[in-house]
C-alpha cells in the first residue's frame, strides 16, 4: 500500500471521529480502539517498507559479503551461553579494497564468544564481519524474525568469526553531552550486568540479570524451559510489580528523609512530594531496564497513580490501563501487533475486570475477638486466595494470546506464580536492587546478592518441580478468531453475570457457542481437494508434508543443519510444529526419516512427542550419531511402531493417492559402526529412502540425499518408473547428485530445492541448475521463495510459494 494512501486513510478516520463525537458518544471508546487498530496497521506497513536512503545498511547488505564496519555500540551486548549479540549504529562501511562508504542504520552482529570487556555502549569501534540481509524462515505460522527486527529498525545482520576482529577506536574529540546522555542508561546497564556475572554463579546471575535488567539472553535453556513449562516465565520480565516495589521503596525513603525537615512538614505534603520525586529514579530505572513495552506500561501506570494522588482524584485501574495503552500506541501504534504488548495489557485488563470480586475477598475482616494467631492465619489465607485468584484471572486473560503466539499454555501457572513470586520478587529482587545501589561497596553488595540468590535457588526448585508435574503445560493448535472472541465473551459473562439480565446472559452464551461450533465443526474444503506436497523452508535441511484427500498427513524428514548462530534452535519445535498447528493439524499418520543425517532428523523427536504418528519409517541402518538413537528410543517409549520398508513397498494408499518407496532399507548392518561395504551406512546419502507419490495422472519424486551411484542403480531397474511432475532435487541440489541420465529420466516440470540461505554456488550447484533449465524445468528454491506448495487435483499441479 502506498505511503500516501495509508496516511490518507488515517486522516479520513480521524476527521470522521471528530465529526461524529456527539452523535456516537457512547460508541467513542470502541471507535477510538478501532482507530488505533487502523493506525497500528498503517504504521506497521510503513515500518516494514524498505528505507529510501541509499546510505541505509538495508541497501548496502543485500548480498552476503565480508566487510569492515565502523559504528557505535548502541545497546548493552546480549551475552548468552551459546552466542553474543551486538547492536551497532553504523557510521561507515569499508570493503576489502579499503574503499569507505558512509552508512546509516542499525545492524545486529552475532558471534560465538563474549565481546571484549573494554567495549561499552557509546564506544566507537571497528569490526570485521560477514553481513547480509536478515534471514527469516518462510514458513506459515512460524516466528517471523525479519519482521520482529524490522519493528526495531534493524534491517541487516552479520556474523563475527572472533572477538579478535573487534577493535575500539579512540576518538579525537570527546562525544557531545547529548550523545553521552543518550548511551548512559545502556552503559550503566552493561556495567551492572558485568557486575552480576562476576559476582554470582552463571545460573543465579542469569536470573538476576533478567529480573533486574530485563536481559533474558543469559538464562540457560534449562531455566527457560522450566519457567515456560510452569507458566511463570512472565515473572522473569520486569513488570508492574517490579516498578511498584521500586516506587514504594523510593517513596518511603524520600518521605522519611523529607520528614526530617521541619520546614517541609509545615509547608509541603511530604508524602506527595516524595511520591512525585520518586518518578525521577523510577524513570532512570526504566531506561536502564531497556524501556521495553512492559516496563513503559508499568512506568506509565505508576505515574498516573501518583498524579491521581497529587491532585486528590480517585484512582481507576481501568482508566489507568487505558491511559497507558493510549500513550504507548500514540508513540508507536505498531506495538498493538506485538506479543509483548498484547500479553501485558490482556493480563492487567483481566485483573482490572475481576478486581471487584478480589477486593471483596480482601475486605472481609475477621472477628476482632479471635486470638492473634487465628486472625493471622485467616489474614494469610485471605491474601493467599486473593493472590491465587489474580494469578488465575491473568492466566485466563492471556491464554488465547499465548496459544496464538506460542501454541502453548501452562495449566499450573497460577500455582507456580503464587509460590515463586514471594521468593523472586519480594526477596531476591529487593536485595538485588539494594546491591546495585551499593555497587561502590563491593563486600556489602556481594553479601546482599548472596542472600538474594537463596530466593533464586528456591524459585528455580519450584519452577523445576511445577514443570515436572503431569500436564504442567499443553501445546495447542493456533486458535481461530471466533474461538478467541468466544473466550473473551465468556470471561466477560463470568465477570458481570450478576449485573446482566438473564436475557443478556443467554444471548451472550448462545453467541459464544455458535462461535465455537463455527471453529470446530468440519467445514468444506472448497479449492483444497486433492493432495498437496509442502517443501518447508527449514534452511539447509529437509522437511516435507504430504496432505492426502482423506485429511491424513505424512511428514517426510524434519531436520536442518545447525549453524553456529542458531545452535539452540529446535527445528521441530520452532519451525515444523508451528506450521502444523497453523494448519490445525493435531495428529500425523506417519513420519518418514529417509536417513540418519542430522539435517533430516533432528527436529523429529519433538514432532513424535506432540503429534504421535502411528508409524515411524526408517532406512534401518545404524548410526554413529547419538541424536538418532535417542529419536528411536523416544519412538519406542511413545509406542510408535518403527518400520523398515522394502523396495517397492506401498507405505500409504488412501483416496487414490499412493506413497511408494523405490529403495528399501535393511534391518541389520554388517558392522557395529553402521558402515556397509566400506561406506557409512545409516548416515550415508546413498542409503536414503527414495519415495514416489502418485495421485491420478500426477506424480512426485522425493529422492532425499541420494548421489549419482544410487541414481544409476535406479536407472538400471526397469520396473521402476522415475518420471515425475515434481522432483525435490536430490541432496539439496548438490553437484554430487542430479546426474544427467537421472534428470532426463525424471524430466520434471517442477524442481524444488530445499537449501539454506547463503549457500549459492554449492546448494544448488550452478551446473545442476543449468541441467534442469535445459530440459525446461521450473526451479524454485526455499532459500529465496520460502516454503513451496505443490497441490495436485489428479490432473494438474498448482504451485504457490510463501514469499
Amino acid at each position: 500500500m502506498p505511503v500516501a494512501l495509508c496516511w490518507l486513510i488515517v486522516i479520513i478516520l480521524a476527521l470522521w471521529l471528530l465529526a461524529t463525537y456527539h452523535l456516537f458518544r457512547r460508541l467513542n471508546p470502541y471507535l477510538l480502539f478501532t482507530f488505533f487498530f487502523v493506525i497500528g496497521g498503517v504504521h506497521s506497513t510503513l515500518i516494514l517498507q524498505s528505507p529510501t536512503a541509499a546510505t541505509d545498511i538495508y541497501h548496502l547488505a543485500q548480498e552476503r559479503r565480508e566487510v569492515s564496519l565502523i559504528g557505535v555500540l548502541a545497546r548493552s551486548p546480549e551475552i548468552g551461553p551459546e552466542r553474543s549479540t551486538l547492536l551497532v549504529d553504523l557510521k561507515e562501511i569499508m570493503d576489502r579494497q579499503g574503499r569507505k562508504t558512509v552508512a546509516d542504520g542499525l545492524i545486529q552482529l552475532s558471534m560465538a564468544a563474549p565481546p571484549p570487556t573494554e567495549l561499552i555502549p557509546g564506544d566507537l569501534f571497528i569490526v570485521r564481519a560477514s553481513i547480509g540481509p536478515v534471514a527469516s524462515f518462510g514458513i506459515p505460522g512460524a516466528f517471523n524474525y525479519q519482521e520482529y527486527l524490522s519493528y526495531q529498525g534493524i534491517r541487516a545482520s552479520g556474523w563475527i568469526r572472533s572477538p579478535a576482529l573487534i577493535m575500539k577506536i579512540n576518538r579525537v574529540a570527546e562525544p557531545s553531552w547529548t550523545e553521552q546522555l543518550r548511551y548512559l542508561p545502556e552503559a550503566t546497564r552493561y556495567r551492572l550486568s558485568r557486575f552480576l556475572a562476576a559476582s554470582l554463579p552463571p545460573e543465579a546471575a542469569g536470573v538476576y540479570q533478567a529480573i533486574l535488567l530485563g536481559e533474558l539472553a543469559n538464562l540457560s535453556p534449562k531455566v527457560q524451559e522450566d519457567f515456560k513449562a510452569s507458566g511463570s516465565f512472565h515473572i522473569l520480565s520486569i513488570s508492574g510489580l517490579h516498578m511498584a516495589l521500586v516506587s514504594l521503596c523510593v517513596t518511603l525513603a524520600l518521605s522519611w528523609f523529607l520528614r526530617r525537615s521541619e520546614w517541609v512538614l509545615l509547608h509541603l505534603p511530604a508524602t506527595k512530594v516524595a511520591a512525585l520525586l520518586s518518578l525521577f529514579p523510577l524513570t532512570a530505572y526504566a531506561l536502564i531496564a531497556g524501556f521495553n513495552p512492559p516496563v513503559v506500561r508499568s512506568l506509565i501506570m505508576v505515574a498516573v497513580f501518583i498524579i491521581a494522588l497529587l491532585v486528590d482524584r480517585q484512582w481507576s485501574i481501568l482508566n489507568n490501563i487505558a491511559i497507558a495503552a493510549f500513550l504507548l500506541l500514540a508513540i508507536n501504534p505498531a506495538l498493538l501487533f506485538t506479543a509483548s504488548f498484547q500479553l501485558t495489557f490482556a493480563a492487567v485488563a483481566a485483573i482490572a475486570i475481576f478486581a471487584p470480586t478480589v477486593a471483596k475477598i480482601i475486605d472481609q475482616k475477621p472477628t476482632t475477638d479471635l486470638r492473634l494467631v487465628v486472625r493471622a492465619w485467616l489474614w494469610f489465607k485471605k491474601w493467599s486466595l486473593a493472590s491465587l485468584l489474580i494469578s488465575v484471572v491473568a492466566s485466563l486473560g492471556t491464554a488465547p494470546i499465548l496459544a496464538c503466539q506460542f501454541n502453548r499454555i501452562s495449566l499450573v501457572s497460577p500455582l507456580s506464580t503464587l509460590l515463586i513470586e514471594p521468593f523472586l520478587c519480594l526477596w531476591s529482587l529487593m536485595l538485588g536492587l539494594a546491591a546495585c545501589l551499593l555497587i561502590g561497596i563491593p563486600p556489602l553488595a556481594h553479601l546482599l546478592l548472596d542472600l538474594g540468590s537463596t530466593g533464586i535457588t528456591i524459585s528455580l526448585f519450584i519452577a523445576d518441580f511445577c514443570a515436572r508435574l503431569p500436564w504442567s503445560s499443553v501445546w495447542l493448535p493456533t486458535p481461530t478468531i471466533p474461538i478467541i472472541i468466544a473466550w473473551y465473551c465468556m470471561m466477560f459473562l463470568l465477570a458481570y453475570y450478576r449485573k446482566l439480565s438473564r436475557r443478556w446472559v443467554i444471548t451472550f452464551g448462545m453467541a459464544c457457542l455458535v462461535l465455537v461450533l463455527i471453529s470446530i465443526l468440519p467445514t468444506s474444503r472448497t479449492g483444497q481437494e486433492g493432495t498437496t506436497l509442502t517443501v518447508l523452508d527449514v534452511g539447509q535441511g529437509s522437511a516435507m508434508l504430504i496432505e492426502l484427500p482423506s485429511h491424513e498427513f505424512i511428514l517426510v524428514d524434519g531436520g536442518r543443519k545447525q549453524a553456529p548462530s542458531a545452535s539452540s534452535l529446535d527445528v521441530g519445535e520452532n519451525l515444523i510444529a508451528p506450521f502444523l498447528w497453523h494448519k490445525r493439524i493435531r495428529r500425523l499418520a506417519a513420519v518418514v526419516c529417509t536417513h540418519p543425517d542430522a539435517d533430516h532428523y533432528n527436529g523429529i523427536p519433538f514432532i513424535l512427542r506432540q503429534f504421535r504418528p502411528k508409524t515411524l519409517w526408517v532406512n534401518g541402518y545404524e548410526s554413529e550419531e547419538k541424536g538418532y538413537k535417542q529419536m528411536l528410543d523416544l519412538a519406542t517409549h511413545l509406542q510408535i511402531e518403527i518400520k523398515v520398508p522394502a523396495a517397492g513397498m506401498v507405505l500409504m494408499e488412501s483416496a487414490g493417492v499412493t506413497l511408494t518407496t523405490l529403495t528399501g532399507g535393511q534391518t541389520t548392518t554388517t558392522e557395529p559402526s553402521g558402515r556397509v561395504g566400506g561406506k557409512k551406512g545409516a548416515g550415508g546419502n546413498n542409503q536414503s529412502l527414495v519415495l514416489r507419490l502418485s495421485y491420478g495422472q500426477t506424480s512426485f519424486l522425493l529422492p532425499s540425499d541420494i548421489g549419482g551411484e544410487t541414481e544409476q542403480a535406479l536407472l538400471g531397474q526397469h520396473e521402476v518408473t522415475l518420471k515425475a511432475d515434481v522432483l525435490v532435487a536430490p541432496h539439496h541440489g548438490s553437484a554430487t547428485s542430479s546426474s544427467e541420465g537421472f534428470v532426463l529420466a525424471v524430466s520434471p516440470r517442477f524442481v524444488a530445492i530445499s537449501a539454506g540461505q547463503n549457500q549459492a554456488g554449492h546448494f544448488p550447484a550452478p551446473e545442476i541448475v543449468a541441467r534442469y533449465q535445459r530440459i525446461g524445468s521450473a526451479i524454485l528454491n526455499t532459500a529465496g521463495h520460502g516454503s513451496l506448495f505443490y497441490q495436485s487435483n489428479g490432473q494438474d499441479i498448482r504451485v504457490e510459494t510463501y514469499r
